[in-house]
């Protein structure tokens, strides 16, 4: 298996493996009583993205993804929709960390969160991530990679159903191959060293 397709499968793993943490500490569970309209939701992410970076000095360099929304279904034999989405909207930060600042960083994203009142877990994992659960049930991760590519991710539920990307289209920053380019490339005095 070549290493860009291992990374893919890597990086489609931490994704699941967060959006189930975000759901357990989302208080949405179950059918939801009312659906969260898109604008609302774009824009609580967008807070959940900003919140997350402002204990972090010095600042970092990142670009967001654009916002996509996750149709749910019911488990089981009788798998069917159940008419609403996650939506969900990536931060890549692009200043270069070093593996000895992981949990530094890590540190500064918590101490914001716990003020904000966030029920916060850090996972036991090499390389570390943590997750978040906001008191509106909005929930908020940050994940370091094995390749150091670092992501922040959060979620707002339930929105109704939307197929695809939502919200005004930003460009994505792609590689040569073109693949997303979130492979961080910016140094800083502090964060790289």
């Amino acid at each position: 298996m070549n290493g860009s397709l291992r990374n893919t499968r890597r990086l489609g793993v931490a994704v699941a493996a967060l959006t189930l943490a975000l759901t357990a500490c989302s208080s949405n569970a179950g059918a939801p009583e009312r659906l969260v309209p898109p604008d609302q939701a774009l824009q609580r992410m967008d807070a959940l993205l900003d919140e997350s970076l402002t204990d972090v000095r010095p600042a970092l360099r990142y670009w967001d993804d654009n916002p996509d929304a996750v149709e749910q279904y019911a488990k089981g034999l009788d798998e069917h929709s159940l008419d609403y989405a996650n939506a969900n909207r990536r931060r890549h930060i692009m200043t270069k960390i070093a593996p000895a600042k992981y949990s530094t960083l890590l540190d500064m994203v918590e101490r914001g969160w716990k003020a904000k009142g966030y029920t916060v877990t850090r996972t036991d994992s090499k390389p570390p991530s943590s997750v978040a659960g906001a008191p509106d049930g909005a929930g908020v991760g940050i994940t370091v990679h094995d390749s150091g590519i670092i992501d922040i991710t959060a979620q707002v539920a339930p929105v109704p159903v939307i197929h695809g990307a939502f919200g005004t289209p930003t460009p994505v920053p792609t590689m040569p191959n073109g693949n997303p380019d979130d492979v961080p490339a910016y140094d800083d005095p502090f964060w790289s060293v």
